[in-house]
């Protein structure tokens, strides 16, 4: 009999870790909902609040400026709680008033304020929620857990055009609605996590000596020493790629509608859809190559996805853009794959968690290039910005792409 209280026992733990697990994947899935369900609109918003393309770009903005503001806040301690709704929770309640705000937006303080929480929200659960998959996912050295964390962020980033795109096109409340299924799903992962957590799983913080925290600095020299170019190199590939993307997303509709002549308000969010899902695709698939080769491609191919975009906006032609959408969906995901593997791998162990996190927050700063396209948008015309972006963008990643095949880049120091 006791033996099999014990197999009944056993089966009710991992049934309460599988449901927690579901319940931590729909809390990364609405925090990126929240991410990228405003795409569709800018040009909404634009069009009725009178924003400039700076004003537009900044909102964009406010999001990466939230996520850093939580990596530097509460990043650290995901590693260091017993019990992480602690984090996650209120992490939640941020997505849920960021998506709140956006349904009730109708001014620029408005908008940014919801694109800073949205930011906040997504930067606070996005350590800990992965910590968590850890923890309750199998002991099979964080594969399934990398794996729900893809599935995770590439569902949540493809849907919310979706629900922008469906909104805008059936007319039917279109900035309102999208983010009453975000504010949903917040609240239901909310729930989850809230009466699903295993009551007796208790996970010790780690405790960090006041030696440890002194000595910080001087970690991140060390490890910037001994990594040396090949760290600059990794972090400047992945600062492009992200440069690239929130360019696509906070300017393209602008320029699927001036440059493309494409004037159906909601298809730019379907397109965009299919973007971050062949992103994700990529990501998967990436992992089974070197990591060396993943973010060499990576860096040509983006050079590839620029030639595509330059021939269609040329020739006003839609095939050339959805060429260019699928390989930069592609390198997307090849060199942040490539590029973190890598980072990984070079690192001194002593200094590994300070590389990381200033590998980050380089790419984190990425989502404020488009600041820049928008002021020559004011000031000059959106053909520059896209020719300034185009040209910079290929020349750097065609010299990142040579010299990730010409440098040694595995051999951890």
């Amino acid at each position: 009999m006791s033996e099999v209280n014990l197999m009944a026992d056993s089966s009710h733990h991992a049934t309460v870790k599988m449901r927690t697990l579901c319940f931590i994947a729909l809390a990364l899935v609405a925090a990126l909902l929240n991410s990228s369900a405003p795409t569709p609109l800018y040009p909404l918003y634009q069009q009725q609040l009178g924003l400039t393309a700076v004003s537009l770009t900044i909102i964009y903005g406010a999001y990466a400026g939230g996520v850093l503001i939580a990596l530097f806040s509460v990043g650290n301690l995901a590693g260091k709680v017993a019990d992480l709704r602690s984090l996650m929770m209120p992490a939640l309640l941020a997505v849920f008033a960021g998506a709140l705000l956006f349904s009730l937006a109708d001014s620029f303080a408005c908008l940014f304020m919801a694109r800073l929480l949205a930011g906040l929200g997504t930067g606070a659960l996005t350590g800990a929620a992965n910590i968590a998959l850890l923890r309750f996912g199998p002991k099979d050295g964080g594969k399934a857990a990398a794996l729900i964390a893809t599935l995770s962020f590439t569902t949540g980033l493809a849907l919310g055009p979706v629900f922008s795109g469906v909104a805008i096109q059936t007319d039917f409340y279109s900035q309102t609605l999208p983010f009453v299924l975000i504010m949903m799903t917040a609240a239901i992962a909310l729930t989850g996590l809230r009466l699903s957590w295993p009551a007796h799983h208790h996970d010790q913080p780690r405790v960090v000596s006041s030696s440890s925290a002194i000595s910080a600095d001087a970690a991140l020299k060390t490890g910037l020493k001994a990594t040396g170019i090949r760290f600059f190199l990794c972090a400047g590939a992945l600062f492009m790629s992200w440069a690239f993307a929130a360019s696509i997303l906070s300017i393209g509709p602008a320029v699927a509608e001036h440059l493309l002549d494409i004037h159906r308000q909601g298809v730019y969010g379907y397109v965009i859809a299919v973007y971050l899902v062949v992103a994700g695709i990529s990501q998967i698939l990436s992992r089974r190559i070197s990591a060396r080769t993943s973010l060499a491609a990576g860096c040509l191919t983006q050079v590839i996805s620029i030639l595509f975009f330059t021939w269609a906006i040329s020739t006003h032609s839609l095939t050339g853009a959805c060429a260019g959408l699928l390989v930069a969906g592609y390198s997307y995901g090849a060199i942040f794959v490539g590029s973190a593997t890598l980072v990984n791998m070079i690192s001194p162990a002593s200094s590994h968690a300070k590389l990381i996190s200033l590998f980050y927050v380089i790419a984190y700063i990425a989502n404020w290039v488009p600041v820049l396209l928008g002021a020559v948008v004011d000031h000059a015309s959106l053909n520059l910005a896209i020719d300034l972006l185009f040209s910079v963008g290929a020349f750097i990643c065609l010299l990142l792409s040579i010299t990730v095949f010409w440098i040694k880049m595995e051999k951890r120091d």
